[in-house]
């Protein structure tokens, strides 16, 4: 009699079981990952394999499983298919019996564990040699389709995968472990429209829209005229830092007040050269990159060897050189912001701050809305990562 098979454990067991209990394997997957007992069981049985076949489009294979069949004959891989090389099938036969799982689950620890699957499994009980001939012939037709990947391949593909896999969880919505499980279409602000957000940073009811769009303006000029944040007069670097001075004396906390920062108050004072440097990193134009985060945050804590350092001033320095990409995260908006990203406050730390908030804020309809013709939204537009201050803001 045909069973169902749902994923998780009990698909993970039998293909274990059958693969023990045959003599022959066939499959072909669109994705496979290893680490798995039903991964193993194949991979240790591989004298029993006459064709295996699995896919890597979207790099959603793990790099591991090429390592592992590298050189292999019976195993090949489409590496360039045309259209989505999708198929999910298992043939396991000896001599007078077989069986056969087909259905949505590929050879991958999602598959095994928290994906929803299910698999239809026939045998040589329940239906004649025909099912299982046809089985054969359709993966040998896949088989054709593939290659053997050699060391150089799979050390290239595993390359290609790391820098992928960013994309990936930003693709699937899943950003980083910090993530409470909340999709992105129930966020208030991912889904937001351009019109919408303007109306919402217009609405703020605790500072001035126009003089928001001023403060984000002058601190543009002193960024452009200026060498580096070294060079810029103590109230300059104040204003930009968030810290109470003379020449700014109204706005200077607006989109993240510091005063509390005692260190950080004492290195901006003495012009530490770490902050200079770090903001160094940052380009003016153009879009910022990991790469070019991590080396701002790099240097960034060296300003700081006894601690005392935090996501707080780190992001305040940052949403003020470029409003447009970063935003300042502080106690005033902070609850809000992550309540609505459905991220977890607790543990927030620099990777969590890319991953989990800049990483949803340029994943928004709003952020990748074009720039407007109309000088007060463009203002807005140049802004916008740091203008989720006013929609988010707290006192």
């Amino acid at each position: 009699m045909m069973k169902l098979v749902t994923g998780g454990n009990t698909l993970n067991k039998k293909i274990e079981q059958l693969a023990e209990i045959h003599e022959n394997i066939s499959f072909a997957v669109a994705w496979a990952s290893a680490g798995t007992d039903a991964f193993n069981a194949l991979s240790d049985g591989r004298k029993k394999i006459k064709k295996a076949v699995i896919g890597t489009h979207f790099y959603q294979t793990h790099p591991d499983v090429l390592a592992a069949f590298k050189g292999f004959k019976n195993c090949h891989f489409i590496l360039q298919p045309q259209g989505v090389f999708h198929p999910k099938v298992f043939l396991f036969w000896s001599n007078c019996s077989w069986d056969l799982l087909i259905g949505s689950a590929n050879l991958t620890k999602g598959a095994f564990t928290k994906n929803t699957e299910l698999m239809l499994h026939a045998s040589s009980n329940d239906t004649d040699e025909d099912l299982r001939l046809q089985t054969e012939e359709i993966i040998s037709e896949y088989w054709e389709q593939g290659e053997v990947v050699a060391t150089t391949e799979v050390s290239k593909y595993r390359d290609l995968w790391k820098a992928q896999q960013a994309a990936l969880k930003r693709v699937s919505g899943t950003y980083n472990i910090s993530s409470t499980g909340k999709s992105p279409i129930h966020t208030k602000i991912m889904v937001m429209s351009w019109q919408d957000f303007l109306e919402g940073v217009k609405a703020d009811p605790f500072h001035g829209f126009q003089k928001r769009c001023d403060i984000l303006s002058l601190v543009r000029s002193y960024f452009s005229e200026h060498k580096s944040f070294s060079e810029m007069e103590l109230g300059v670097r104040k204003t930009i830092a968030g810290l109470p001075n003379n020449l700014n004396v109204d706005d200077w906390g607006w989109f993240g007040s510091m005063s509390g920062a005692g260190y950080y108050h004492q290195a901006v004072n003495e012009n530490n050269p770490h902050i200079s440097a770090a903001l160094d990193h940052i380009p003016l134009q153009g879009l910022v990159s990991r790469d070019e985060y991590n080396a701002y945050i790099e240097e960034f804590t060296k300003a700081f060897p006894n601690g005392r350092d935090g996501i707080g001033t780190a992001s305040r320095l940052l949403a003020l050189k470029r409003p447009d990409q970063f935003v300042c995260l502080d106690s005033k908006n902070k609850v809000q912001l992550c309540k609505d990203f459905g991220i977890t406050q607790s543990g927030l730390n620099y990777d969590i701050y890319w991953d989990d908030v800049i990483c949803r804020i340029m994943d928004s309809v709003w952020w990748n809305s074009p720039k407007p013709k109309n000088k007060e939204a463009s203002q807005v537009w140049m802004g916008r990562a740091a203008m989720l201050d006013a929609i988010f803001y707290q006192p």
